[in-house]
């Protein structure tokens, strides 16, 4: 009994009410009858007198049903513990503060790049994927399969949240928790974020003690900040002022330093992504002794004390209020559904099946509604519907919906234009030689075209003026025999008279 414990102590609150309610049942025991108690004295009649056993079962009751909640512990269970191999999780800010302009063009969508870059470098091993606002989300478990992961993150963004706000520590939380789950007791977590208040910083490092996960961290943003405009194109506003969302280190710097971890500023170059991947790529070096290790979790024993309730509820038939009085003022745990699927998620599904327009037609997201309507081959809808966006994913689709319809200086147009930008971007440059390569064949061909139209007009006007010299020539021919013709004729004439 040395490692007995409570898991949930927090529960011993809940007999609080209790204290407050004995004393007032305890008054409302004497009953009234129907003659005065003086009277009845004097008449020897005896006043019938309340039981109280029906309010030892509501305390016995509630104390044993706080106890169970409480979760007494006093045995743990052994799980294996695996390889880590590279075990890690990918924790994502979709905090609103992450459309913040201060990295172009914004925080949110580098924050996806850099994301996306992150994924190739990790070959071994696992990855599981975890979002954050106001809670923490499980996007995806620890899988090897990068591709699954490279699906689900351009989808991200905060408008998706079921609840908004910032809670890094819920995130980091949820990471642990996918981490144990898989059966690694050591393992990365890695957290891109634009910053954490200190009370967030102080609860993610209560969340970490006592643990052998290291933590390396992505910042996204500037000291200096920038506002945040929000979709519908306001700016987050605070007592009619914007507000200004700058990063502070301060508050990132003591968990990587108190987990082991690494921690970026996001630059425009690949250096950042590429020193959390090679940091994080490998395993802990006691990672493999996890081959030989087990974890250990505490068996909650409240589930025993299940049976004393069944008893005293038996015992308590007879006077059910007090049971249900019992059950009414006792908190009750409520299991929540995951808040993860919703419209967008089902769009998204949608599709993953195939089904492009039918996708096109449920996505909210303007985004992927055009690449939805480009894969359903409907390009102009696509350009009609990714044209008003800047974000460069959308004017990349936007290129190649103008390539795919045949509009090949536009395409070269938005090509450029995203490729001033960001002059980096994956297979822009690509598909910008082959669109400029197949507007000269288009140009060289038209080229071709009127040179031999031009061609063929000279040959029908040389055929035209040999035509007309041939006739010119006839009629020259036919004078000059009409000519003859009459001169002999004259000559005939002269030697008939003679």
């Amino acid at each position: 009994m040395a490692n007995f414990t409570f898991m949930h102590p927090m529960w011993f609150l809940a007999l609080v009410p209790l204290l407050l309610i004995l004393p007032w049942l305890k008054s409302k025991k004497q009953t009234t009858g129907l003659i005065a108690s003086h009277l009845a004295q004097k008449l020897g009649i005896a006043q019938p007198k309340s039981a109280s056993w029906p309010i030892a079962i509501l305390a016995l009751g509630w104390l044993i049903a706080v106890v169970a909640m409480a979760g007494p512990s006093w045995q743990k269970v052994k799980l294996p513990a695996y390889n880590l191999s590279g075990a890690r999780v990918l924790v994502m800010d979709m905090s609103r503060s992450m459309y913040a302009t201060d990295i172009k063009p914004n925080r949110l969508t580098q924050a996806r790049f850099k994301a996306l870059d992150m994924l190739p470098g990790w070959k071994e091993g696992t990855t599981g994927l975890v979002t954050y606002a106001g809670d923490g989300y499980e996007v995806s478990p620890l899988t090897e399969d990068s591709h699954t992961l490279a699906n689900l993150i351009p989808s991200l963004s905060p408008k998706i949240m079921p609840i908004p706000g910032s809670n890094a520590a819920a995130g980091i939380a949820e990471a642990i928790k996918l981490l144990k789950q898989a059966g690694n007791s050591t393992g990365d977590i890695i957290l891109i974020t634009d910053g954490m208040t200190k009370q967030e910083s102080a609860q993610s490092l209560a969340e970490l003690k006592g643990t052998q996960y290291r933590v390396s961290i992505l910042a996204m943003g500037t000291v200096d900040g920038a506002p945040i405009p929000l979709p519908d194109g306001r700016l987050l506003m605070d007592n009619g002022s914007p507000v200004i969302s700058k990063i502070n280190l301060s508050t990132l710097e003591p968990i990587v330093k108190q987990t082991g971890g690494i921690l970026q500023m996001a630059q425009p170059t690949d250096q950042d992504v590429n020193a959390i991947v090679h940091f994080t790529a490998k395993p802990l070096d006691n990672g493999k002794k996890d081959q030989q290790k087990e974890l250990q979790e505490r068996l909650n024993g409240g589930f025993w004390l299940v049976l004393p309730l069944l008893l005293l509820a038996l015992l308590g038939f007879r006077r059910g209020v007090v049971i249900a009085t019992m059950f009414f003022f006792l908190p009750i745990d409520h299991a929540q559904a995951s808040p993860w699927i919703n419209a967008e998620q089902q769009a998204y599904q949608t599709y993953q099946d195939g089904k492009f327009k039918q996708a096109a037609q449920d996505f909210e997201s303007p985004q992927w509604k055009g690449i939805a309507q480009y894969k359903a081959k409907n390009y102009a809808q696509a350009i009609n519907t990714l044209k008003p966006l800047t974000d460069p994913m959308s004017q990349y689709n936007l290129g190649n919906a103008y390539a795919q319809s045949g509009q090949l200086k536009q395409a070269v147009e938005t090509y450029n234009k995203l490729l001033k930008a960001d002059p980096n971007y994956p297979d822009a440059q690509k598909n910008l030689d082959i669109v400029k390569k197949v507007l000269e064949q288009q140009e060289k061909q038209q080229q071709q075209q009127q040179q031999q139209n031009k061609q063929n007009q000279q040959n029908q006007q040389n055929q035209q003026n040999q035509q007309n010299q041939q006739n010119q020539q006839n009629q020259q021919n036919q004078q000059n025999q009409q000519n003859q013709q009459n001169q002999q004729n004259q000559q005939n004439q002269q030697n008939q008279q003679n």
